[in-house]
């Protein structure tokens, strides 16, 4: 993901610029001082020393990274006392228009309705359920139809980017969901532009929701 965000900001037309590069081989001491914001994906160790660069800079902080354990999101929390924080586990516009749908589709058929998930990503995803299969089911909880993590069903196998299935069964028809994301390049693209949101914010906690409802506003 590094490594496509820095591709696309090298051909960029909206003068977005790289000015630093952290790996596990590459380690920063500081952020370069003309930093704007951090973006971060790479791993539960690797959030925890991106919020120790983004606070001493006193930057904004956009994280994709999936799988963080408790210590680290209360970390991001106590971070976006001081910074703006942007908490995202999945960087597409495509997933943020389906939690939108997803909601919606949960308050308006209730119970009548079973849901089921199914997520199917590449053999080297190690977190299962994905991140982006809780943010859906959360996003149906908060329409009012629960569904238990456990019951998620996670797929590993070949070089599959990601592909999210939602189904609501009742007792005579069907409606499915389903974002099958073809290129990694749609989550450098909109991680740029969820980092051109948060560089604009206050201090405080954020998710992918609060940059799509000011998307849906520049389109209204």
């Amino acid at each position: 993901m590094g490594q496509r965000i820095d591709r696309l900001c090298s051909v960029s037309s909206r003068r977005v610029q790289v000015v630093g590069r952290v790996d596990r081989d590459k380690p920063h001491d500081a952020c370069p001082p003309e930093t704007d914001v951090i973006i971060d994906f790479s791993s539960d160790e690797g959030t925890r020393e991106a919020i120790r660069h983004a606070r001493a800079a006193k930057v904004p902080l956009l994280v994709g990274t999936t799988g963080l354990s408790a210590t680290t999101l209360a970390s991001l929390r106590s971070a976006s006392d001081e910074i703006p924080v942007l908490v995202s586990p999945n960087t597409s516009l495509g997933v943020a228009v389906m939690r939108h749908l997803t909601s919606e589709a949960a308050r308006l058929l209730g119970e009548a309705f079973t849901l089921s998930i199914r997520e199917v990503h590449h053999s080297r995803k190690v977190d299962k359920p994905s991140g982006t299969a809780l943010a859906l089911a959360d996003a149906a909880a908060r329409g009012g139809h629960q569904i238990d993590a456990a019951k998620i069903e996670s797929v590993r196998e070949g070089d599959i980017v990601g592909d999210h299935v939602l189904v609501w069964e009742g007792s005579a028809e069907r409606i499915t969901l389903r974002h099958e994301a073809k290129d990694r390049d749609l989550f450098a693209l909109g991680a740029i532009s969820m980092a051109r949101w948060i560089c604009k914010q206050k201090a405080g906690f954020y998710t992918m929701d609060d940059w799509f409802a000011s998307w849906k506003e520049s389109r209204s």
